[in-house]
């Protein structure tokens, strides 16, 4: 019995090992199966581990073999209750047409600093594609140009009736604006500010209620796409097309509040949490989400500009 106590030992802490291994959590996945040769590949990691748990992830640019590397974007990491959330995105392009399976690898971990253990990433396919072009399009006969014979008359009738209605445009516009000229007044155009348009558009979300229907995506790509907007209207940048990290650099470079700034980041990162990863947020979350982008609005709406439209608006009302 004493021999063979230490073998069954050896195998209950295997056991515990290989439980605690099942909670280091890796998925990996494109944005599409399908590309074009030289289209861009948005390749994704994520991660879900127990806090306490030291995760190594790998030069994927090393692991990935049969794409060509572009670039890597940078890690988004939250934590929720006693769970690690990682997002790691990285863009590869092909530029030959074939099936490609990107490649499984693994992923160091360690629970206690010392006993390293790895966890594997699955495998993704997806198709690389050339433009189908028609083989036939270059040996087509060339046909000669069709001769339309001219009809002077018919061109000389057809000119002369659009010149009698241009003449009775203008002279029918003259007309009424002699008439009409004593009645007009003066108009001031006042336009809306984009402040103005994104609390609009912020109000109108809450008013659907989507994250409280279950509609946690939906909800989280409209709030993002008015703030987005925004951001184009009042900074003029194409915040629409930029990634996260972008347009934190162009709000930086526009002297905006580092209060707000960080507030930004922080409002961008979580959508993209759940846009990429998959991310189930917490009701508070979805609360937050809408009071940052009250928040944001607010702090970075241009003064000077609105002090402008209240002297119009008096404009207006006077007359």
């Amino acid at each position: 019995m004493r021999r063979i106590l230490p073998y069954i030992l050896i195998l209950f802490i295997t056991l515990s090992l290989n439980l605690k291994a099942q909670n280091v959590q890796v998925f990996a996945d494109t944005d599409s199966t399908e590309y074009i040769v030289g289209d861009y590949i948005h390749y994704t990691l994520e991660l879900k581990y127990p806090k306490g748990v030291k995760v190594t992830v790998p030069a994927v640019k090393d692991s990935i073999k049969n794409l060509e590397f572009i670039k890597e974007e940078p890690t988004i990491k939250q934590e929720s209750g006693s769970e690690v959330y990682e997002l790691h995105k990285y863009i590869f392009s092909k530029y030959d047409s074939s099936a490609v399976t990107i490649p499984s690898y693994n992923i160091a971990y360690s629970t206690d600093g010392t006993n390293v253990k790895y966890v594997k990433v699955n495998p993704v396919n997806i198709v690389v594609k050339t433009i189908e072009v028609d083989p036939q399009a270059d040996i087509q006969d060339v046909k000669k140009p069709i001769r339309i014979p001219l009809d002077w008359v018919a061109i000389l009738i057809i000119a002369l009736i659009v010149l009698i209605i241009l003449l009775a445009a203008f002279f029918g516009y003259r007309y009424y604006k002699k008439k009409h000229a004593p009645l007009e007044q003066k108009k001031v155009k006042v336009t809306i500010l984009p402040y103005q348009k994104a609390l609009v558009q912020l109000h109108e979300l809450e008013d659907k209620k989507l994250w409280q229907q279950g509609k946690i995506k939906s909800y989280h790509s409209e709030i993002t796409g008015i703030i987005r907007d925004y951001f184009e209207d009042r900074f003029h940048f194409d915040a629409l097309e930029m990634t996260t990290p972008e347009i934190i650099d162009n709000l930086k470079s526009r002297s905006v509040k580092l209060e707000v700034v960080g507030k930004a980041e922080e409002f961008l990162n979580n959508a993209d949490m759940v846009k990429f990863a998959k991310f189930q947020p917490m009701p508070t979350v979805n609360e937050e989400m809408m009071k940052e982008a009250y928040f944001i609005v607010d702090n970075t709406k241009n003064k000077a500009a609105e002090s402008e439209l209240a002297k119009l608006k008096e404009a207006e009302n006077a007359e």
